[in-house]
C-alpha cells in the first residue's frame, strides 16, 4: 500500500517543439556579430590608457567606453537573430550605423590604423544583414506594406 502511494504517475509523454530550421544567411550573420563584438573589445583595451588615469584624463576613456558599449550591442543582437527575436535586425542595423559613424568621425580626425577594419567589417555585416533570405525572417513595416500593395494591384 505504501508503495502505491509513494511510486509515480506515468506522464504521458511531452510533445516536443519542432526544431525551427535557421538559415545560412542568419548563422553566419551571427559568427559575423559575435567576431565583431570580439573586435570592439579587443580594440577597447587596444585604446585604453595605462592603468594609474589620473582624475583630469576621463577623456581618453570616450572611446574605450564606445567600444565596449558596441561589443555588447553586437553580441545582443547577434543572439536575439539566433533567437530570430523580432527586434534583433533592428538592433544590429543601428550598431552598425553607429559602428560606422564613429569610425568615419575617428577617419575625420585622428585617422588610427583601425578605423579601416571597423569599415570593412561594417559594410560587410550590414549587406549580409540586406540578404532576403534574412529580411523575410525579420519583416519589417516596409516589407509587410510592399507586399500589400504588390498584391493589391
Amino acid at each position: 500500500m505504501l508503495r502505491s502511494i509513494f511510486r509515480r504517475k506515468a506522464s504521458p509523454p511531452r510533445a516536443r517543439k519542432p526544431k525551427r530550421e535557421i538559415p545560412w544567411s542568419i548563422t553566419a550573420n551571427v559568427r559575423l556579430l559575435g567576431l565583431q563584438g570580439l573586435g570592439f573589445l579587443f580594440l577597447a583595451f587596444f585604446t585604453a590608457p595605462p592603468p594609474p588615469i589620473p582624475a583630469h584624463r576621463f577623456d581618453e576613456l570616450w572611446l574605450p567606453a564606445l567600444f565596449i558599449l558596441f561589443s555588447l550591442l553586437s553580441v545582443m543582437a547577434a543572439l536575439g537573430l539566433l533567437r530570430l527575436r523580432p527586434l534583433a535586425w533592428d538592433v544590429a542595423m543601428l550598431v552598425e550605423g553607429a559602428a560606422l559613424l564613429l569610425a568615419i568621425a575617428l577617419y575625420i580626425g585622428a585617422r588610427p590604423i583601425y578605423v579601416f577594419p571597423i569599415m570593412l567589417v561594417c559594410i560587410i555585416v550590414v549587406l549580409n544583414l540586406n540578404q532576403p533570405e534574412l529580411r523575410r525572417a525579420f519583416p519589417t513595416e516596409i516589407i509587410e506594406s510592399g507586399v500589400e500593395e504588390k498584391s493589391a494591384s
